[in-house]
């Protein structure tokens, strides 16, 4: 059984900015030209864009597919990638815990593998990165 589903456009960029945010775990390749964000708790992603499109940060609560509104809701947690050069983002929301947990360990060691550094979110203060790229962690605030 597919226990994933690849999200479309608006709710894929919602889901960056989220994630670019406060990520529970991000990384970046060393040319920092690709980043990936893990986001867990569907149900917490769910209240934070609604919290979005109602405080019209985004205008675009019926361009979202009824179809990703629910892989959404049902989701365990969702991995959000950015690719810089081609300016696109990809969003896949998972069910299953170890699905999610493999395919985002699969993703940071593909970063990894492109010469990319991998932050954790308990590295926490860290500032570097690019202006356009993820903002590290912030802790408990």
């Amino acid at each position: 059984m597919n226990s994933s589903h690849e999200l479309a456009p608006p709710l894929t960029n919602l889901l960056y900015a989220i994630a670019e945010e406060d990520a529970d775990d991000w990384a970046i390749s060393a040319d920092e030209d690709l980043w990936a964000g893990l986001l867990r708790d569907g149900a917490e992603i769910v209240r934070r864009l609604k919290e979005q499109i109602e405080a019209g940060a985004a205008a675009v609560g019926d361009e979202i597919d009824a179809e990703d509104r629910a892989a959404l809701g049902a989701a365990f947690g969702v991995i959000v990638r950015r690719d810089h050069r081609r300016n696109t983002i990809f969003a896949r929301a998972f069910t299953d815990e170890e699905e999610l947990l493999a395919e985002w360990e699969a993703t940071k060691a593909e970063l990894e593998q492109s010469g990319g550094a991998v932050e954790a979110a308990e590295m926490g203060d860290s500032t570097e990165g690019p202006s356009s790229g993820p903002k590290p962690p912030r802790g408990d605030e």
